[in-house]
């Protein structure tokens, strides 16, 4: 009996250290699954973040891509309508030779570039209106008449003999070295407009 007695006593402090080591155990797990979850948690969260970031991103970069393309859509739109615009000037330029007040712009346009003509003989280009118009400022014997190349828009040019100076008060030179302005305050009246 004695051996009995010390056989249940050796099965129930191995089964309380069974259960100890089972509760030390299931501790140990709680807390090793707790912390996997925690670490879960927070590679989920990093991973949340990222593809956040990723995403922010990439609509950030097709947001700039949409304005970019929209900027270029609108920058041709203005492009054409300043050109456009440049068109019907020219279009209304080319009206003015074959109006009333022609001989008086012509003779304006002359007497602008006296000053400059060169010494020596001396070629003036102009169309037959103008000639005509400018016909008694043109004594000077020097001076010999030329018609105005057909690409130029009324007004006079005149150069020396071998054409080497040339001075050009033609209304399309005129329209040319206005150009600039004019572009600058097409588009600034483009974008008062769309404001």
């Amino acid at each position: 009996m004695g051996y009995e007695a010390l056989a249940l006593h050796l099965i129930g402090s191995a089964e309380e250290r069974k259960a100890e080591i089972l509760g030390e155990a299931r501790k140990e797990a709680g807390r090793r699954i707790a912390g996997a979850m925690a670490q879960a948690e927070a590679m989920e969260r990093a991973s949340r973040e990222t593809f956040e970031r990723e995403a922010a991103r990439e609509r950030n970069l097709r947001l700039d891509r949409a304005r970019r393309e929209a900027n270029a859509v609108e920058l041709r739109a203005q492009a054409a309508l300043a050109q456009e615009i440049l068109a019907r000037l020219r279009e209304r330029l080319s009206q003015v030779p074959s109006g009333e007040g022609y001989p008086r712009v012509t003779e304006r346009l002359y007497r602008e570039i006296l000053p400059e003509i060169p010494a020596g003989n001396v070629v003036l280009f102009a169309d037959a209106d103008a000639l005509k118009a400018l016909e008694p400022l043109l004594s000077d014997p020097r001076i010999r008449r030329a018609p105005l190349p057909e690409e130029e828009i009324g007004g006079v040019e005149a150069s020396d003999e071998a054409g080497t100076v040339r001075i050009r008060n033609t209304l399309k030179a005129r329209l040319e070295n206005a150009r600039p302005a004019l572009m600058a305050e097409i588009h600034r009246r483009l974008v008062d407009a769309d404001e």
